[in-house]
């Protein structure tokens, strides 16, 4: 696997001359999740599809594909919208279920089902409970890892925290590239987890 810094630079890499696309889809995902906050139901319906289609646009990016701000609503029609409801249930159920044993089980969950979309948009013949088995498999051995290259975002967030989160217009899309780097990494191993 590479490390945090090798994952950053292919993010900055990808995200050159990407950068109006990935930012808008970042502030509309914010908004729009924003706006269902204030309703449970519309969190369900369409939180999973957003997350989907969020995860779809930087996986893209780090593909080197033309990404266009639309993209972010591919996760209202690839995979299937029942399949994304599913998988944003399930999610949260079981991360919630693992919070009430304590938190350190909760952040773990958190980043054993963090691969769920970008498999399912890779694998959209998956239903959202086997996207969320072949995350957590996938990321048995990984989640320190994934958690180390999320820390070395910490002075990126400093930054975001004392610029009123004006900064986090870029900081957040270049979280979302280095992700997407990190799952396009090690997505090879899907396959092998699926049946396990």
């Amino acid at each position: 696997m590479k490390s945090a810094k090798e994952y950053r630079q292919i993010a900055r890499e990808s995200l050159s001359g990407n950068w109006g696309a990935a930012i808008g889809a970042v502030i509309v995902y914010g908004l729009m999740l924003g706006a269902l906050s204030f309703t449970a139901v519309g969190t369900i319906v369409l939180g999973g599809a957003l997350m989907c289609g969020l995860a779809y646009v930087f996986m893209m990016t780090i593909r080197e594909k033309k990404v266009t701000f639309e993209n972010l609503f591919e996760g209202f029609k690839k995979p299937g919208f029942s399949a994304t409801i599913g998988l944003n249930v399930k999610m949260a159920i079981f991360i919630f279920l693992w919070s009430m044993l304590f938190v350190i089980p909760g952040i773990i969950a958190v980043y054993k089902y963090s691969m769920a979309p970008y498999i399912l948009m890779d694998h959209p013949e998956m239903t959202g409970g086997e996207a969320i088995t072949a995350s957590k498999n996938l990321m048995k051995g990984k989640k320190w890892k994934l958690f180390c290259v999320e820390f070395s975002f910490i002075g990126w967030c400093l930054l975001g925290t004392i610029t009123f989160g004006i900064a986090y217009i870029w900081i957040g899309p270049y979280m979302q590239a280095t992700m997407a780097a990190f799952y396009e990494d090690i997505k090879d191993e899907v396959g092998t987890t699926v049946a396990e």
